[in-house]
């Protein structure tokens, strides 16, 4: 059952990004999280996840689409 309660979650929209010189895309997410309010399943730790990864993308030169 908390197998169950962990699976049902939310997820986070993907974010693409483009690099405009190479036009290679990269996703970012969707990053999945439960209702808990801390810990690493919840939605904070998923946005965190996703800016880190949003943010690595951009300093290698990546642009949001």
């Amino acid at each position: 059952m908390g197998v169950l309660v962990l699976v049902a979650g939310c997820m986070t929209d993907s974010v693409m990004l483009v690099h405009p010189q190479t036009q290679l895309a990269a996703q970012c997410g969707p990053y999945y999280f439960t209702g808990a309010s801390s810990g690493v399943f919840s939605k904070a730790a998923a946005m965190e996840r996703e800016r880190d990864c949003i943010s690595d993308y951009q300093r290698q030169g990546y642009e949001r689409r």
